[in-house]
Order: structure tokens, then sequence, then C-alpha cells
């Protein structure tokens, strides 16, 4: 017959592992939410340079049309060389305010995935930490019925 000292000394050690391994799920959490963190942080300055190509393309379509507005007012008998100078700069500051637009569109969907894989990070650490929970809760249960059993042997 096995002592009963060693059976006590088994279910503390099974419920020590429980914790040994809800220690690590948190761990792993912590090290997941930390990934989330600097995603978020690239995601964010990915946004602000967006944000900068808008302003940028607004500020040449701007510029764009103010050039328009000048070539069109100017006297085309006297200074028709200047308001082609004028129309050429507009269509240029266009042409980039384009190519910023289409530099934006490239760049949103890369921060919308990174979004999501930080969500889906935040996520599993969260089913990682309420595992760990569940194994703390599960070896404190095996600590305390082993303990009554103890205690029920002892008064036997």
């Amino acid at each position: 017959m096995a002592r009963p000292g060693a059976d006590r000394r088994d279910e503390f050690s099974r419920a020590d592992e429980r914790e040994r391994i809800a220690d690590e799920r948190d761990r792993i959490a912590d090290d997941r939410d930390r990934i989330a963190d600097e995603r978020d942080r690239v995601a964010d300055e990915r946004d602000r340079r967006v944000r900068n190509l808008i302003a940028a393309a607004d500020n040449r379509d701007r510029e764009a049309e103010r050039r328009d507005r000048l070539a069109e007012a100017r006297d085309p008998s006297s200074s028709h060389v200047q308001s082609a100078i004028d129309r050429y700069h507009a269509g240029r500051d266009r042409d980039a305010s384009a190519a910023d637009r289409d530099a934006l569109m490239t760049r949103t969907e890369h921060g919308a995935s990174g979004r999501d894989s930080s969500a889906d990070d935040r996520f599993d650490a969260a089913v990682d930490r309420l595992a760990a929970e569940q194994d703390r809760a599960h070896a404190k249960q095996a600590r305390e019925g082993a303990r009554r059993q103890w205690q029920a042997e002892d008064d036997d």
C-alpha cells in the first residue's frame, strides 16, 4: 500500500506544476501584449505618415488651383508664356498629389492588417490569462482537497 504522505506530496506537486503552467501562460500573455503594443505603435506611426501624405496632397491640389486661377487671370495677349508655365506647374502639382494618394492607399492596407494582428494577439493573451487563472484555481482546489484529506486521515 502506498504511503499516505507520498500521495499528499503528489497532490501538492501536481498543484505546484499547475502554478508553474499558469505562470508560463501569464508570461506568454505578457509577451503577446508587448507584441500587440508594438504593432499598435507601428500602426499609429504609419497612420501619422498617411495623414501627412494626405495633407501634402491637399496642399499640392490647393497650389495647383491657385496656379490655374493665376493662369486664367493673365492677359492672354501679353502673358501667354507665363500662363503656360503656371498650367505646367499646376499639372505637376496634381500629378504629385495623385502619387501621394496612391501611396496612401497602399499604406492604409498595411496598417489595417497590423491592427488586426495586434487585436488577435490581445485576444490570445486574454485567453492565456483566463487559462492561467483556471489553472491556479484548480491548483488551489487540489491543495485544499489534499489538506482536508490529511486532516480526515489524521483524525482517524
